[in-house]
């Protein structure tokens, strides 16, 4: 009996083996995304084995049918709200050099974001908080707050709002991403900003990490003081995941090769989609 036994469970680990070997490469990211809306790895299928093997290692006795697993009933793909925020607008034309302006690179790499997600995602909707070179008010700290409207009206899952950084003596470089430290949005937006900025990093672009900054001058009614960032403190304030990517330093003789072609900005605009949707698939938690 012990012989026989033993005979059955090798013939079963066997069968195991030439499963697991014969088993098809998954999808890639986007193709795997479309399928199930997840970039989770599937559950390895166990080996089903069949009545005679499970006959043999005892589980069933000769003659009795093994009862076949009932199909799972699929799991509803969620859908995503995501708003694009191209910085700065009209008069503010945020950061400059060599003939570039900062605003005019948002825009277009906000415009080409927004493409790539709409092209590669189903289940997502997309809008942009502005598509001219038009600012949302001549205030700017009324323009900030209805940026940030704008994606609670929306009922955003998540404000991006792109950037492109500057220094003084241009010897900076890499990417950031300023959040809020709010803890209703804090801890999903620094898995936000740690994907965007872990997929900018396949570019070369130097990975600075999360930015936290308070406010010098405003705190709240517990004496605290408040996120510096407007974007973020009104992304709190609103209940909105809100961030600012600040995505290489446009000054910079390394970063500049990221943002002075339409092909280098299109790869930084693929990155940031596959990060975005990371976080949105594997991290985001609905508050």
């Amino acid at each position: 009996m012990k012989k026989q036994s033993l005979m059955a469970f090798l013939l079963l680990c066997a069968a195991l083996c030439v499963c697991a070997c014969g088993k098809k490469p998954k999808d890639n990211e986007i193709d795997y995304y479309k399928k199930v809306g997840s970039y989770d790895d599937p559950d390895d299928s166990l080996y089903q084995a069949s009545d005679k093997d499970l006959e043999l290692i005892g589980e069933v006795t000769p003659g009795e049918k093994k009862d076949p697993t009932a199909t799972p009933t699929p799991t509803p793909i969620p859908e995503y709200v995501i708003v694009i925020d191209p910085g700065h607008g009209g008069s503010q034309v945020g950061s400059s050099y060599d003939g570039r302006e900062e605003k005019k690179l948002n825009l277009q790499r906000a415009t080409l974001l927004k493409n790539y997600l709409e092209t590669h995602y189903d289940h997502i909707t997309v809008y942009m908080t502005r598509t001219t070179d038009e600012g949302l008010s001549k205030d700017l700290t009324e323009d900030l707050r209805k940026r940030v409207e704008f994606a609670a009206e929306k009922h955003a899952d998540i404000l991006v709002s792109l950037h492109l950084n500057a220094s003084d003596n241009h010897k900076k470089n890499g990417a950031t991403v300023c959040i809020s430290k709010q803890p209703n949005i804090h801890d999903n937006s620094e898995k936000l900003a740690t994907c965007i900025l872990s997929r900018l990093a396949t570019l070369g672009i130097k990975n600075n990490g999360p930015l936290l900054r308070d406010s010098n001058d405003t705190k709240d009614e517990n004496g605290v003081p408040v996120d510096y960032y407007a974007i973020c403190r009104h992304g709190a304030a609103n209940n909105v995941i809100a961030v600012i990517v600040e995505s290489c330093h446009m000054d910079n003789a390394t970063d500049i090769e990221f943002i002075k072609t339409e092909a280098a900005l299109s790869a930084m605009a693929e990155q940031e989609a596959i990060g975005i949707m990371e976080f949105l698939t594997k991290y985001y938690v609905r508050q």
